[in-house]
């Protein structure tokens, strides 16, 4: 069944749109809200589907990117909206990295 105009681009766009919401979207590393100074390299952002990932998850994430000085990550900053996230992962949480001997 052929159909007509762009109904074909809809519907494989609406396909495309639901496979990727099936799939498990690994936290990823973003910027760091426009309020932190660019010198600021104790802080570091993580984008996540908060239905996808457990808090560990992210803060595992969070503590890899914060470098091998860090032995934890506290949670700082939560933004939902207006944030460098895609929209399938719209979370962005800020860690303060915790540096110390381990």
């Amino acid at each position: 069944m052929q159909l007509p105009g762009c109904a074909q681009q809809v519907v494989a766009g609406t396909a495309l749109l639901i496979i990727a919401a099936c799939t498990d979207l690994q936290p990823t590393k973003t910027e760091n809200p426009l309020a932190v100074p660019g010198d600021r390299k104790d802080i570091v952002s993580v984008c996540y589907s908060p239905a996808d990932h457990s808090r560990v998850d992210i803060q595992t994430v969070a503590l890899k990117l914060c470098g091998q000085d860090a032995v934890t990550v506290t949670p700082w900053r939560i933004d939902k909206y207006l944030n460098d996230c895609p929209i399938l992962k719209k979370t962005r949480v800020s860690f303060l990295c915790v540096k110390g001997v381990r």
